[in-house]
C-alpha cells in the first residue's frame, strides 16, 4: 500500500473512532459556534484541499479507506447530515485531517465516558487521545470539530471565524452537496501529469456534484462537473488540453471500470479562464476516490 495511502487510511481510522464517540452521545462541555458561519470558515486557511460531502458520500469515503469496517461507517453517516473537511499537509508529509461534522448526535454520557476512558484526555475545550491522533470538540449548532491534529484552530475560529477560504466566484459550485476545491491545484496535478519543470499557471480546481434526477438518483448516481481556472484567458486556452489529459488520466486511474462512459459524456467548454467539463457521472464511490486526491 503506498504511504500516502496509508496516512489516509489512519487518518480515516481515528476520524471513524471520533464519531464513533459522538454516537454515543454528547454531553461534554459545548464550544459556542456562531449557527450562521458557514462550516469551511471554522476550518484552518491554506488547506491543500477543502470539501464537503453529504451523507452517502461520507460512507463511500470512509468505506473506501482500508481497514475501515463499511457497516459501521455507514452507521455514522447516516447520523450526519454533512462534513466539511480540510485537508492539511504536515511537516511530516502526512495528511491531517480537520473536519466539521453537522448532525445529530443524540446527547448522553459521552463527557463521563471519556472522562472515565484512561485513553483519552481533557484538553482546555477539546479531548484528545493521550498518543496524540486524535483530537474532538462538541459544538453548539449540532456541529462536532475532530481532527487528526490539535483543533487549536478550529476553537479559535469559532471564536473569530477565518474568511471565507472559497472565493465567491466559486459560490455556486461550492454550494453543491459535495464539492471538492483545491486551491493549489498543480499540487495533486504535477505528481500524475508528464508536465516536466514548467510552469504552469493554475490557480484553482473545483469539483462539483448534484444527485441525479429519476431512477439514477435512487441509485446514488451524481452528476459532476470538473472546473479548470488559469491566471489569465490565454494562458487558459494554451493549457487547456492539460485539462483534459488530467480528466483522462483521472477516469482510467480512479475509475476503470467506467472510464470510456465518463471521457464520452464529458461536455467541454470554456469561458474566460475557466476550463470545464461538465455533464460527468460519478457514483458515490466515483466521488470518494477522487475526494482524496488533494492529499495523495
Amino acid at each position: 500500500m503506498p504511504r500516502t495511502k496509508r496516512r489516509l487510511s489512519r487518518a480515516a481510522s481515528t476520524l471513524i473512532a471520533a464519531f464513533a464517540t459522538l454516537a454515543a452521545g454528547s454531553c461534554a462541555s459545548v464550544v459556542r459556534a456562531p449557527a450562521d458561519v458557514e462550516a469551511e470558515r471554522l476550518l484552518p486557511v491554506g488547506a491543500a484541499a477543502y470539501a464537503r460531502l453529504d451523507r452517502v458520500a461520507l460512507s463511500a469515503v470512509l468505506a473506501s479507506m482500508p481497514g475501515v469496517d463499511a457497516n459501521g461507517a455507514s452507521a455514522i453517516a447516516d447520523r450526519t447530515d454533512s462534513m466539511t473537511l480540510a485537508l492539511v499537509g504536515a511537516k511530516d508529509g502526512s495528511a491531517v485531517v480537520v473536519a466539521v461534522a453537522e448532525g445529530r448526535y443524540p446527547a448522553g454520557a459521552a463527557s463521563m465516558r471519556l472522562s472515565s476512558d484512561p485513553s483519552w484526555r481533557k484538553d482546555g475545550q477539546a479531548w484528545s487521545t493521550r498518543d496524540g491522533r486524535l483530537h474532538l470538540a462538541f459544538a453548539s449548532s449540532g456541529r462536532a470539530f475532530v481532527g487528526t491534529a490539535p483543533l487549536d484552530a478550529v476553537l479559535a475560529a469559532a471564536a473569530e471565524p477565518n474568511p471565507q477560504p472559497v472565493p465567491a466566484r466559486w459560490a455556486d459550485e461550492w454550494a453543491a452537496p459535495i464539492a471538492v476545491y483545491l486551491p493549489r491545484p498543480m499540487d495533486a496535478l504535477r505528481a500524475r501529469l508528464p508536465l516536466g519543470d514548467g510552469a504552469v499557471p493554475m490557480s484553482a480546481m473545483m469539483l462539483s456534484a448534484r444527485a441525479s434526477s429519476g431512477q439514477a438518483a435512487a441509485l446514488g448516481a451524481y452528476v459532476a462537473s470538473l472546473a479548470f481556472e488559469f491566471d489569465d484567458e490565454r494562458s487558459a486556452v494554451i493549457f487547456a488540453p492539460i485539462c483534459r489529459l488530467f480528466l483522462y488520466v483521472a477516469a482510467t486511474a480512479l475509475w476503470p471500470e467506467r472510464s470510456a462512459t465518463v471521457l464520452d459524456a464529458a461536455r467541454w467548454n470554456a469561458s474566460g479562464r475557466v476550463v470545464r467539463a461538465d455533464g460527468i457521472p460519478l457514483d458515490a464511490e466515483d466521488l470518494a476516490a477522487f475526494v482524496t486526491l488533494g492529499a495523495r
